[in-house]
């Protein structure tokens, strides 16, 4: 009987053995070697570079944001259109030098006539008058015009000069536009990178959670087939690893999320792969909040470019105050007149022509003081707007310090909190070995656990947002901060 059974097991042995080997893909070639530097031909980056490429850390990610953002990009461009208006403003008290020129035929419209017109012998006729034939048109006539002026602008009212100091407050404006879409962009990948990492290590967690729970289940098993267990302990450990594993799969899902997320606040594609930096930390502050108040007022974007508003509205004022001012220019032109009968002579007639210009508007309606009093509005308006702000920035700032504050307070309790549910887990673990606890008690205790665990998880990232926010309230770069 037994050899009876040994041939079909041995049959079935080697029809595997066909079947692996006829799926096995046949080994690939060895790749042939790289070419020298000096090979023409290129070397192409592996398919599937190493996981130490994606290794993201909060400076990098900021790094990479700022250079690709739209409104970083956007605030670059508008500092160039604002240098060039500058160049614009400048060139209206520059020599403009223009040159026109032209050049005109005349054809009669008949060559012939029946009349004799040259006046026989005697010449007496209109042929022997070519300007006059040209004034009948019965003669062709080419015409040549030029004129070449050089203009200069003596006196605008200091408007120009004015305008050119408008123009560069306005560049200024934009520089500040661009340090505050800077910080904004910075803070948003911060957000987004803590967040992204806080999914992570709730994930680590239900990990960690989930092999406490199949290590409940074991232990369980062990006391049922011991004979000091009951079934109910083993099915309320088994529903307690379905929930973990639920829970895992939920807080994967939402790291993906905010992996996506953190790529597009980057400017990357959403599925673009990404390995974060676990230590990544928001250094503490250490001014105190006096001092933090009034560099706040000093470094704000917000407040540097309202009082630059209102500098520009003043400026403004006594430009349009200026408007009835005397504007005095000088000009020189050069001009030329050829014209030239077609079987005559030649008319060559050149000028050069001198003149000092000057238009005063003694009186438009009283136009130029209604906008001025309007640009004095716009300045006063400007400096309520900025007292207000002076006022949020401080109130923003002291409830940045009150949040830090709270975080504080808030870890050092979920700390302490960890420590009691690590403590009842490890009591409730060994009442239920030793046969004094029961199961359910240790499954509430690795609750517990988690909770506590997930709330540190929570308050530490909490404490690193914060800062970054308190950090932006007072006008400071999240770069130089970071660790």
């Amino acid at each position: 009987m037994r050899h009876v059974l040994t041939f079909p097991l041995l049959a079935l042995t080697l029809f595997c053995s066909a079947a692996q080997a006829v799926e096995t893909p046949a080994a690939s070639p060895s790749p042939s070697p790289v070419p020298p530097a000096s090979s023409s031909a290129p070397v192409t980056a592996p398919a599937n570079p190493p996981a130490a490429s994606f290794f993201l850390t909060l400076t990098e990610a900021i790094d990479v944001a700022l250079r690709s953002h739209y409104d970083v990009l956007l605030a670059e461009e508008k500092i160039k259109d604002a240098r060039l208006q500058i160049t614009e403003t400048s060139a209206q008290g520059m020599p403009q030098l223009s040159l026109t020129a032209s050049y005109g035929r005349q054809d009669p419209i008949r060559l012939g006539s029946a009349s004799d017109t040259s006046g026989g012998a005697g010449g007496g006729g209109l042929g022997s008058n070519p300007q006059l034939a040209a004034f009948l048109g019965l003669a062709s006539v080419n015409t040549f015009q030029s004129r070449l002026t050089l203009s200069q602008l003596l006196f605008a009212g200091f408007r120009i000069v004015d305008g050119v100091r408008l123009a560069q407050i306005n560049v200024g404006l934009m520089e500040e536009s661009l340090r505050l879409a800077r910080q904004n962009v910075a803070y948003q990948v911060t957000n987004a990178y803590f967040n992204a990492l806080r999914s992570w290590e709730v994930a680590q967690l239900d990990k960690e959670s989930l092999e406490q729970a199949r290590e409940q289940v074991r232990m369980a098993e062990a006391r049922l087939r011991a004979g000091a267990g009951v079934k109910l302990d083993i099915l309320q450990a088994q529903s307690q690893v379905i929930q973990i594993q639920q829970r895992l799969s939920q807080d994967m899902g939402t790291f993906e999320k905010a992996k996506m997320s953190l790529n597009l606040a980057m400017g990357r594609e959403a599925d673009y792969p990404v390995e974060l930096n676990r230590q990544a930390t928001v250094i503490d502050l250490d001014k105190e909040e006096t001092d933090s108040l009034k560099n706040s007022l000093d470094m704000r974007s917000e407040v540097r470019q309202l009082a630059m508003q209102k500098e520009m509205s003043e400026l403004n004022a006594t430009i349009q105050g200026r408007s009835i001012w005397p504007t005095i220019s000088a000009q020189v032109v050069y001009s030329l007149q050829d014209n030239q009968v077609t079987g005559g002579n030649t008319n060559n007639v050149q000028n050069m022509n001198y003149s000092l210009n000057m238009n005063w508007p003694i009186f438009d309606g009283l136009a130029a003081n209604a906008k001025a009093q309007r640009a004095q509005q716009s300045a006063t308006q400007a400096q309520i707007n900025l007292d207000q702000l002076r006022q949020r920035v401080i109130v923003e700032v002291k409830q940045a310090y009150l949040d830090i504050q709270e975080s504080k307070e808030r870890m050092m309790m979920a700390q302490a909190g960890v420590q009691v549910a690590e403590e009842n887990l490890r009591v409730a673990r060994v009442s239920y070995r030793e046969g004094v606890g029961i199961g359910m008690d240790v499954l509430n205790a690795q609750l517990t656990l988690l909770q506590a665990k997930n709330s540190l998880i929570t308050v530490r990232f909490d404490l690193n947002t914060r800062l970054a926010r308190l950090y932006q309230s007072l006008g400071l770069d999240i770069l130089d901060r970071l660790r």
